[in-house]
């Protein structure tokens, strides 16, 4: 099976299981290995994950894998949060940071920035809206190389 194809159909079941659960499949990352692959599986919930949610989701997920044999040689399974500096790429990452600051870094420049930090107040299919001090300002999504949630210390 492709890597692509492997990804997709573990992806799949992933959701199917975590949606009984509680919780929301972020990403699904397949690494080959010299002796084993490396599985990883990000998963989310409002409140946040913790160990138990990831020992959960493991047992869960890896019972599916082992009886159905879609990894026909040995793997690492990893199951984890997101974690907060992850990059925002898709429009239910947009969505999961509503309300959050984030940094985002721009190909070229707006209004003479190319990096430029606010709440992420809305978005479409083509742009974010970034609320900057008292400013709301739209950026297009095509021209985000890297969004990521602020972390403040």
């Amino acid at each position: 099976m492709k890597k692509n194809d492997l990804i997709d159909k573990i992806k799949n079941i992933a959701e199917e299981c975590s949606n009984e659960i509680g919780y929301e499949i972020v990403d699904v990352e397949y690494q080959v290995g010299n002796k084993h692959d490396l599985l990883s599986i990000f998963i989310y919930k409002k409140e946040g994950i913790d160990i138990n949610d990831c020992t959960n989701m493991s047992r869960i997920i890896e019972s599916i894998l082992d009886k159905e044999d879609i990894i026909d040689k040995p793997y690492y399974l990893e199951i984890s949060s997101p974690g907060l500096d992850r990059p925002l790429k898709t429009k239910d990452d947009y969505r999961r940071n509503v309300g959050n600051e984030v940094t985002v870094k721009l190909y070229a420049p707006l209004d003479g920035k190319k990096l430029i930090e606010g709440i992420l107040e809305n978005y479409d299919e083509s742009i974010i809206i970034l609320s900057v001090e008292d400013e709301k300002i739209e950026i297009p999504i095509k021209s985000i190389s890297l969004m990521r949630q602020s972390i403040k210390f």
